[in-house]
């Protein structure tokens, strides 16, 4: 087995022969001498400067100017809460970075500006808090020598540069650093979508201060339907009904109403809010997803965001595009323990019986209609003046639609898809619904009414949103 030697020629010290052993102290004292003293220079050596630490210097200098006193104590606030070149968990995870560094001069306590609300549920938690407490415990939270904020933050790639900006307790002086480098964590986004939200809204308040209503337009999915454009929708509801809460208008009286129009529904209004929600794909193949918002004004647009790339995480919607039909099964909220529905033959022929079964394992009411690729629809079920069809199903039974129900059997004919789909609900839908569905439903001697897309959209989201309710999808496929 080969042994390092500690000791190279090029080093400069005499290397012992391994035939004759170590040398002895008499003939050997130069090498231990060189040894020692270069274990000495290795210990004595100061550490190599961490060139951020650096980098800082003139920062920290400039921060104890200002404070007259060389010992600081600093409360990182972090970067503002509206800014969108860093997703709030990017954000996080670059202040604490900075307090890393900062702690790492050696020159700085750091006070919990940013964890306030952390140490307040601490406390309460633990030992109970009075207001009294609570109040000196966050202004004990905030006492330092000055705030800094990281402004300016600019991402590229997996790093984010900004700039520290300190500014004393006083607000007398201030200070900012050079641009400094921070490795960041690149997930799947790279805006957070509240923040790009609430920097919409914050352009909007700039361009048009006086507006007193906005009518926002369901978001758009380009390509299809996503459920993500749903949640989008309601995600620039809740910016703009902040906006409308805020401080500064319940001082001034500015109202803001916020409506939101029924989907399918043109969009109109002094001032219109807009979305698309985009996707597409890497190189590597991953689905990426962008947002776009805009306002309009008598036609003219008001505090666009542009094509922004986001994060989903923590929405709970489905980005990929769908055609109608796909998205209307991919979307219900299916319980086979409850409510299934299944055609007899897959596909069916032209000339042949069109026949569903549904079998229901809970008692409840059902609510059944055919929908089509076009968003148009026409109820099915149940039946005006057709008494069997409104009594709800016992659970474990089984019908057979349509004959099941009474009513004439329904031969295939030309080649069509269309989705068979039922809602199922103890009780029956709430009254205002359940008049909207019989009134187009088919009677004992009239046929269903034609139901456009608007209408089927939002019924669609009404009875979705009705607690406890069951949906059961099939695909009829005629070849």
């Amino acid at each position: 087995m080969a042994v390092l030697d500690p000791n190279p020629p090029e080093a400069g010290l005499p290397s012992p022969d391994p035939l004759r052993g170590p040398p002895s102290p008499a003939e050997g004292g130069g090498f231990f001498a060189a040894a020692v003293a270069l274990l000495f220079t290795i210990l004595l050596s100061p550490a190599r400067a961490d060139p951020t630490t650096a980098t800082l210097a003139p920062f920290l200098d400039a921060v104890a100017a200002c404070a007259g006193r060389p010992d600081l104590t600093l409360a990182v606030v972090g970067v503002e809460p509206g800014q969108t070149a860093l997703s709030r968990e990017q954000a996080e995870e670059v202040r604490l970075a900075i307090e890393s560094r900062l702690q790492a001069s050696g020159r700085v306590r750091l006070a919990a500006a940013a964890d306030v609300v952390r140490i307040k549920a601490l406390r309460e938690g633990t030992t109970g808090l009075s207001g009294a407490e609570a109040e000196a415990q966050i202004r004990q939270a905030f006492t330092g020598d000055a705030s800094v904020f990281l402004v300016e933050p600019r991402r590229a790639g997996e790093t984010a540069a900004l700039r520290l900006q300190a500014i004393t307790r006083s607000a007398a002086c201030k200070a900012t650093s050079e641009p400094v480098i921070v490795p960041i964590r690149v997930g799947a986004g790279v805006s957070d979508v509240d923040a790009v939200m609430e920097g919409a809204v914050k352009a909007l308040g700039q361009a048009a201060p006086n507006a007193s209503a906005v009518e926002v337009c369901p978001f758009v999915a380009e390509g299809g339907h996503s459920s993500c454009a749903g949640v989008l929708t309601d995600r620039l509801l809740i910016a703009l009904d902040a906006e409308a809460r805020s401080a500064n208008r319940v001082l001034k009286g500015a109202r803001l109403d916020v409506r939101r129009r029924p989907p399918g529904t043109a969009c109109t209004g002094p001032l219109t809010a807009r979305g698309r929600f985009l996707t597409d794909r890497d190189r590597q193949g991953s689905l990426q997803s962008f947002m776009e918002v805009e306002f309009q004004r008598d036609g003219a647009v008001l505090a666009p965001t542009g094509r922004r790339r986001i994060g989903l995480d923590g929405l709970g919607c489905d980005p990929t595009p769908r055609p109608f039909l796909d998205h209307l099964a991919a979307t219900a909220r299916t319980d086979g323990g409850r409510l299934t529905v299944a055609p007899t033959a897959t596909p069916f022929s032209a000339g042949q019986r069109l026949e569903l079964r549904i079998e229901s394992r809970a008692r409840q009411s059902l609510y059944c209609w055919i929908v089509a690729p076009d968003e148009t629809a026409f109820v099915a079920l149940p039946v005006r003046d057709n008494p069997a069809s409104l009594d709800p199903l016992k659970p474990g039974e089984a019908r057979r639609y349509p004959r099941g129900y009474g009513l004439d059997e329904i031969v295939a004919g030309e080649p069509f898809e269309n989705l068979f789909s039922c809602f199922g609900i103890e009780g029956g839908l709430p009254p205002e619904l359940a008049a909207r569905w019989l009134a187009v439903a088919p009677g004992a001697n009239s046929e269903a009414k034609l139901l456009p897309p608007p209408d089927v959209l939002d019924l669609l989201e009404k009875i979705r949103a009705t607690p406890g309710v069951t949906e059961a999808t099939a695909r009829i496929v005629v070849r």
